[in-house]
């Protein structure tokens, strides 16, 4: 259950973008002094780990990626943040998402601390616009755009590959107690439309569904994107339906929700990718 309260977090709020600053880009990526950073969100921290800030990061979360954090403190759980412990690390910077409660932000700001932040990405090009924000926070605006370009390039590849006489009816699970689906409110739903898919939960206002809606549409694919042996269980309790197109093709996958539900914009091309193969059974 608190796997699945993470993830649903992580789609309900929306994204807005901001320019960069090119003339601090030039100083810091050409050895300038660089800031403190707390992080309080695993997809924030996995976005400064790709602009090869790590080591700037002072402060993260029991949730984030701690892999080469050696000068990072724990601060807090995805929701629960130590207000305390921030100030302590007197960080020139604090970068949040939506999983971060209103009251600790307007907290931190009352003490004076820089705090940023990040609403959960609806769309692909919402999560590259997040990108190129966080870059320009810690003045990697360049490096950011360029790896969105070279990005967006391999993301149009392989688009390209994909069939364009076939639109697989598909269902993407993220939750499973309540039955909970990306929708096309979600940036999941970029990887069934970029794979020239059909979400059948594209219409719904919520993402919560019942598996009999599901049974009805009769999708031809299901991803489950779900933490450990619950998407097991998952895989199991569909393939039980035997008239369902998903399991009698045998076309229900898990899909690492690591990657797939906090992307950074080179997960997400790893994550399509994968789904393109899945779905078109393509070799590499």
């Amino acid at each position: 259950m608190k796997y699945f309260r993470f993830f649903v977090l992580l789609f309900i709020a929306g994204f807005f973008s901001v320019s960069c600053n090119n003339t601090k880009d030039q100083q810091t990526e050409s050895g300038g002094e660089s800031p403190g950073i707390v992080s309080l969100a695993p997809s924030i921290t996995k976005q400064l780990k790709l602009l090869g800030a790590h080591e700037d990061i002072i402060g993260h979360t029991s949730f984030c990626p701690d892999e080469n954090l050696k000068n990072s403190e724990i601060v807090g759980s995805a929701t629960q943040v130590n207000i305390e412990k921030v100030v302590t690390l007197e960080p020139s910077k604090v970068l949040c998402s939506s999983l971060t409660k209103k009251k600790t932000v307007e907290k931190l700001r009352k003490l004076d601390i820089n705090v940023t932040y990040f609403p959960v990405p609806k769309s692909y090009s919402d999560i590259c616009e997040q990108f190129v924000k966080i870059g320009s926070e810690i003045n990697k605006g360049d490096t950011a755009k360029q790896i969105i370009q070279r990005e967006k390039e391999n993301v149009k590849s392989l688009r390209a590959k994909v069939p364009e006489t076939k639109n697989p009816d598909i269902f993407v699970e993220i939750g499973s107690d309540p039955l909970y689906a990306a929708t096309s409110n979600s940036f999941m739903h970029d990887y069934i439309r970029f794979a020239q898919g059909k979400n059948i939960a594209a219409g719904l206002e919520s993402g919560t569904i019942s598996r009999e809606n599901v049974i009805a549409e009769d999708p031809d694919v299901i991803f489950i994107v779900t933490m450990g042996s619950v998407a097991k269980e998952e895989k199991e309790v569909w393939q039980d339906y035997p008239n369902l197109d998903a399991a009698e093709e045998d076309n229900i996958f898990i899909i690492d929700p690591d990657k797939a539900a906090s992307p950074t914009p080179v997960s997400f091309t790893t994550v399509l990718e994968k789904i393109i193969q899945l779905i078109y059974d393509m070799e590499k």
